[in-house]
């Protein structure tokens, strides 16, 4: 108990949780009911809110561009980065023409975004892959990326990957 007490402290609470007025530290925020992390957060003039959204697991990164109108969510794009090393390229882009957004849609359009490009790659190395074999292993990674960030199993070396993603 005393480690949680040195742990939660009122310096923590202060950066993650100020007081009105006070700035936030500029971490990324995990919304487990999105299962996702917010980054970007911003209000347009017109009071529209805006952020991105990010999920990832170890081979993939799925970024939303989400707006907020009124009582609706809407998708503005979804991209697709793979990893290189140490960083991210962006492998497949969607724009949507502020397309309501639900969680069904966002997790097939990025299956088919992963399938997509897993063909291309197949076709430019010439080799053949059945196309069910393709979309089981695009279905796999998109259920990786949906993985909760608080479950005692998620791989927190994962959340190295997410200062390449958020730039």
């Amino acid at each position: 108990m005393a480690n949680l007490t040195k742990a939660i402290n009122k310096n923590f609470l202060d950066q993650v949780l100020p007081t009105f007025g006070n700035p936030r530290t500029a971490i990324p925020v995990w919304d487990n009911g999105q299962k996702m992390f917010i980054c970007n957060e911003m209000e347009s003039l017109s009071g529209n809110r805006y952020y991105m959204g990010v999920r990832f697991c170890d081979r993939v990164a799925i970024v939303e561009h989400v707006g907020i109108y009124h009582n609706w969510t809407y998708l503005d794009g979804l991209d697709l980065y793979a990893f290189n090393g140490q960083r991210v390229e962006l492998i497949q882009k969607k724009e949507y023409n502020k397309m309501y957004r639900k969680e069904e849609t966002v997790r097939q359009e990025a299956e088919q975004m992963i399938v997509d490009y897993l063909k291309g790659v197949h076709k430019a190395k010439r080799v053949t892959v059945a196309a069910d074999e393709l979309a089981q292993h695009a279905h796999e990674m998109v259920e990786a990326c949906y993985k909760s960030y608080l479950d005692s199993d998620y791989n927190t070396c994962l959340v190295k990957i997410l200062p390449a993603i958020s730039r």
